[in-house]
């Protein structure tokens, strides 16, 4: 089984870390602990730094102890910056990394909901997903794509992207009965994915390299998170 490379990204001064319940339901991924502590326009990093750092530092240390006696390999650092979305960028970019998870409030990880946008590398992202879940505990594993309504044969073109993603899993061992789909449509993607992910235990969203140049994925993430302290798990 592959181990992929996970970035759990938490912000500081007020970190939320993934539940004990949640981290007992991976499949034993390698983790990157990253403490981002985000400073004001113009605030300068030293004095922050010399405020926080000793503080921070030993809140990461003992929650890599705790990954690690789920058997999660971890690894932590601490930054000090002033974009959270760019820095998740650059961490994952630099590191290799499989996937960044923004933690919740979940305490199971037994339904899950795919954000599709497009089937780009679908078959390593689906990949990372399973090789990061435990497949024993997943109930459903449901798949949604927000078509734009101003464009037309979107709700088709939706439709066609998840009958792809449903094939690819079916693929890789996930029963289809475990497999809904649902295409919604609408022009506020957070809105609708935020309203949709309101019965699970983790959103998934796949990143690509127009969602690096916009960020999109960077908002909608925090906002679901944010709102309704769902994880939210952006494979690459």
């Amino acid at each position: 089984m592959k181990h992929p490379t996970v970035v759990v990204f938490v912000e500081f001064p007020d970190p939320t870390f993934p539940t004990g319940g949640f981290l007992k339901h991976l499949a034993y991924p390698d983790a990157k602990l990253v403490g981002f502590y985000e400073l004001d326009v113009g605030e300068s990093v030293q004095p922050i730094r010399d405020e926080h750092e000793e503080e921070c530092r030993a809140t990461l240390q003992a929650q890599a102890e705790r990954f690690e006696q789920q058997g999660i390999r971890t690894e932590w650092s601490l930054i000090f910056d002033h974009d959270r979305v760019e820095a998740r960028h650059q961490i994952a970019r630099d590191d290799g990394a499989d996937a960044v998870l923004l933690p919740g409030g979940a305490n199971t990880l037994g339904k899950v909901l795919v954000a599709a946008r497009r089937t780009q590398n679908v078959e390593k992202k689906m990949s990372t997903l399973l090789n990061t879940v435990d497949r024993d505990d997943l109930i459903s594993l449901d798949l949604i794509h927000i078509a734009d309504e101003t464009v037309p044969e979107g709700e088709k073109e939706g439709k066609r992207i998840l009958t792809e993603m449903k094939s690819v899993l079916e693929e890789l061992g996930v029963p289809s009965v475990q497999i809904e789909q649902e295409v919604r449509t609408g022009d506020d993607v957070a809105f609708e994915l935020n309203r949709a992910s309101r019965d699970y235990d983790l959103l998934v969203l796949g990143e690509t390299e127009q969602d690096i140049g916009d960020k999109i994925f960077g908002p909608v993430a925090e906002y679901v998170v944010d709102d309704r302290d769902v994880p939210v798990l952006i494979t690459r």
